[in-house]
């Protein structure tokens, strides 16, 4: 007898095993399909695929396909589908740190700022992901002042939020957000200058808030030279010596560049023109192997502030040259038909 209730224990302890097992096998595998359907911009699948696994079992579900879910409604602003997963989990938000976040990004993004307000009110463990989700959506529903006063209760906040409030304060662009982002920029780790989107919001901010010129000196004589392979923080430091009429620093940072990426070239370009350098706009573009459409615009922009026979003949051997697809940019096309005009050929 005893040997019947252990044989019977046992089984059920092996089937309840078993059912663990194939629930934790199934959330994984749905889990993957999931992540793999929002990597290919296949919203609709996600939140389809998600229905039909959680109709009966959403208190099963894990953190990383209810993320996902989340994500796919925020991607195409499905606000009543939304909504529906928040009524669905709602009784495990308390204990739940990591959904939170996305719940608070998927109201953000699609502008109701009061629902995730109120859900960042109501939690008793602020996470710095929920400060990183509020200060995003603040900026994004123009309502930068909020995003750096909800900064401002951080004791320690990390490169994601300082990175956000660097932009707050390039939204808000007063001289009290001047004087904030100078606080903030001499008080963070030197660590966190390694991080290429801290670098390139702190420029913009200093840029957008009117002092950007001795900033900019100061950051491009002091970023490691690793950076000098990252086309982002360079073409930032180029366009903001450009905007501020100091070609001789751009130059120097352009020249110094170990990876030029297009984008530096169209910085440098742009900068030429606006300085009243077409020609050297013009001579940039040609060490360009394969320009691409705002490169194009840049030198027909170039040679319509010259407007000699010289940048005639080059805009003619340009417009025979670039691909057809070209034609269809607006951009494209009205420099192309300025350019002739100004080199005096009004029969393009």
């Amino acid at each position: 007898m005893i040997s019947n209730i252990l044989v019977n224990n046992y089984l059920r302890f092996v089937l309840l095993a078993g059912r663990r097992l194939a629930s934790t096998q199934s959330n994984v595998n749905i889990g993957d399909q999931i992540k793999i359907l929002n990597d290919n911009k296949q919203y609709k699948k996600v939140l389809e695929l998600f229905d039909e696994f959680n109709e009966k079992t959403i208190d099963k579900c894990s953190n990383w396909i209810i993320i996902q879910a989340l994500k796919a409604c925020t991607q195409i602003c499905d606000v009543q589908r939304g909504l529906k997963i928040h009524n669905l989990i709602s009784s495990r938000l308390k204990r739940d740190p990591y959904v939170l976040p996305s719940l608070i990004h998927f109201y953000m993004q699609c502008g109701d700022v009061s629902h995730a307000q109120l859900l960042f009110d109501k939690s008793t463990k602020k996470t710095p992901f929920m400060y990183g989700a509020m200060m995003k959506g603040y900026i994004k529903n123009n309502s930068a002042k909020k995003a750096i006063d909800l900064f401002k209760e951080v004791k320690n906040p990390n490169e994601v939020m300082v990175n956000l409030v660097f932009n707050a304060c390039a939204q808000l662009a007063t001289e009290k957000e001047l004087n904030l982002l100078k606080t903030i920029s001499s008080n963070i780790p030197n660590s966190f200058y390694s991080n290429p989107y801290v670098l390139t919001s702190l420029i913009d901010g200093f840029m957008r808030c009117g002092d950007e010129l001795n900033l900019l000196k100061t950051i491009s004589s002091n970023i490691p030279n690793s950076f000098y392979s990252n086309p982002y923080v360079l073409t930032s430091l180029i366009d903001g010596f450009m905007r501020c009429g100091d070609v001789t620093n751009a130059k120097s940072v352009f020249d110094r560049s170990t990876k030029k990426a297009l984008p530096m070239y169209g910085a440098m370009m742009k900068g030429y023109i606006k300085n009243n350098s077409a020609k050297k706009a013009i001579d940039l573009f040609k060490e360009i192997k394969d320009p691409d459409e705002i490169a194009i615009t840049l030198v027909c922009n170039a040679c319509a502030q010259l407007a000699t026979e010289k940048e005639l003949n080059l805009l003619r051997t340009i417009s025979s040259k670039i691909p057809n697809s070209f034609y269809s940019n607006p951009y494209v096309l009205t420099s192309l038909i300025d350019g002739f005009m100004r080199c005096g050929d009004v029969t393009c």
